[in-house]
């Protein structure tokens, strides 16, 4: 018989669909054909006259700005969709519709000169890197008045909304707290008030227990299948530590959560043949008080199945695999096997 299970956070309502539910190794791909690097790709070694300059770059000392030698690189996006930053937000009515300026920041994050390793082919140290980068970027747009809100997001797969194949993430400052983390806000707010705990840690310590949605744990981080996974293989990595902010990680925490996303990332790719998948963080407001209500986080889904009519018309989502079989699924997979090299960029 299906299953409505309840998100403990929002309150949201999930069906899994038992009666449907396929084997997890039946959503695996086909492999992929291999492609060379396209002579115009913007995010190439070279091609750096093809983006807007650089606002960062881990680079060989002794390299120029917008030049060959960087091993990770940020830059405006070249069609923002939120911009320019340095404007105050002005709000106005259109008859019963109120408009607001759409200010903002829209940057990417390229993640190496190699237009096809992706987080399961870097090693752990770059990726690093990337956390470092990310939240240097996140500092530097903080204070900014205009920005409410940071979000950084990573597409991989055409189907998962990615334009491009050289792999990167992207940063996205706007000036509002987007209704679903004003769900989460709230959702902790509410949690905390009934029982007096966070309840991201209460999950984290009821997952360690159970164990049967764990993926993986580290020393400052755990990875687990929601109870109420919305897709197939939907994982979240969430720090032990209760913390509000994404970019308040101390150095160990950078290098544990580099560690946790490789390792995550490379268990998808290798059972299931580099399938599409968004991933983002969720962090508390730049400019609020002190959430000590809220958990900062990971979430990652598969674009494995598609949403129709029922999820468009009630908001609740169909997940055909239980969670507890993805976390079981992605547990066996043997990462020593061959596979995880890259040969086939995927658009990100």
């Amino acid at each position: 018989m299906p299953q409505l299970r309840q998100d403990l956070v929002t309150g949201r309502w999930v069906t899994i669909a038992t009666e449907r539910a396929r084997r997890p190794s039946s959503f695996s791909r086909a492999p992929a054909v291999a492609v060379s690097p396209a002579a115009t790709c913007p995010f190439c070694v070279g091609h750096e006259d093809m983006t807007p300059p650089e606002v960062l770059a881990d680079r060989a000392p002794g390299t120029l700005p917008n030049a060959p030698g960087w091993e990770i690189r940020v830059v405006p996006n070249l069609y923002p969709a939120f911009g320019p930053p340095d404007r105050e937000p002005v709000q106005a009515r259109v008859g019963p519709y109120e408009t607001m300026d759409g200010v903002g920041v829209h940057e990417v994050l390229i993640s190496s000169p190699s237009h096809t390793d992706d987080f399961a082919q870097l090693p752990v140290e770059h990726i690093a890197r990337i956390v470092r980068a990310s939240i240097a970027r996140y500092t530097a747009h903080a204070a900014n008045p205009a920005i409410e809100y940071l979000l950084l997001i990573n597409n991989h797969g055409k189907e998962a909304g990615a334009s491009l194949e050289h792999p990167h993430s992207q940063l996205f400052g706007i000036p509002f707290v987007p209704p679903v983390v004003q769900e989460e806000l709230e959702g902790s707010r509410r949690y905390r008030a009934a029982h007096r705990a966070c309840v991201f840690c209460d999950m984290i310590a009821w997952e360690e227990q159970s164990g049967e949605r764990v993926i993986l744990t580290t020393d400052h981080f755990i990875a687990f299948a929601p109870f109420a996974a919305r897709t197939p293989f939907e994982s979240w990595i969430v720090p032990r530590r209760h913390a509000a902010r994404f970019e308040m990680m101390s150095g160990p925490e950078q290098e544990d959560f580099a560690r946790a996303l490789h390792e995550l990332i490379a268990r998808l790719v290798a059972g299931l043949n580099d399938p599409p998948y968004n991933f983002y963080i969720h962090t508390a407001p730049v400019h609020s008080s002190p959430e000590t209500d809220y958990h900062w986080h990971l979430e990652l889904l598969p674009k494995l199945t598609i949403a129709a009519g029922f999820e468009l018309g009630t908001g609740v989502m169909i997940n055909v695999v239980t969670p507890e079989s993805s976390a079981e699924f992605l547990r066996g997979v043997d990462l020593s096997a061959p596979g995880l090299t890259a040969a086939t960029p995927t658009p990100h």
